[in-house]
């Protein structure tokens, strides 16, 4: 993709901030940065993101909820509950937001997903063109190839 993948990174815990958008923009990504699910929000209300990652225990409104009230503003944006408090319920809500979801303590596993997030976006973005284009069953293909990553 020639311009910038712009992710929205959301927790509480400023050093986790710093110390995840950094690696971001060393990947080539263009992160910003917000500390709770409320200011996540108002930043989707202004600027379009490509993905948010989200923390699920947050003051305010958690994870799970700012991860609605995106998808329900913009609702192609990618999304990932990125957690240390994590169980089968919470991954169970996350999926059924159709929502990534990963412990922290497993944090390769999301770096693998941001490494394949590019390509996921230039299929959806593919998918889109196709079917604005008369090619809704290639389109309908590229997705669920997508979907079976």
């Amino acid at each position: 993709m020639a311009k910038k993948i712009k992710i929205l990174l959301v927790d509480d815990e400023q050093e986790f901030l710093d110390s995840i958008s950094e690696r971001m923009r060393l990947r080539g990504f263009e992160p910003t940065c917000a500390l709770n699910g409320e200011e996540a929000i108002e930043l989707a209300k202004q600027e379009k993101f490509h993905a948010a990652v989200v923390d699920l225990k947050m003051p305010g409104i958690d994870g799970v909820a700012t991860i609605t009230k995106l998808k329900e503003l913009r609702p192609k944006m990618k999304t990932v509950l990125l957690t240390g408090f994590g169980n089968e319920k919470v991954k169970q809500v996350t999926e059924s937001l159709e929502s990534e979801y990963f412990e922290k303590s497993e944090i390769g596993s999301f770096w693998d997903w941001i490494k394949r997030l590019p390509k996921k976006l230039e299929d959806t973005m593919a998918a889109a063109g196709m079917a604005s284009h008369g090619d809704p069953e290639n389109a309908k293909k590229i997705v669920e190839e997508e979907e079976d990553d």
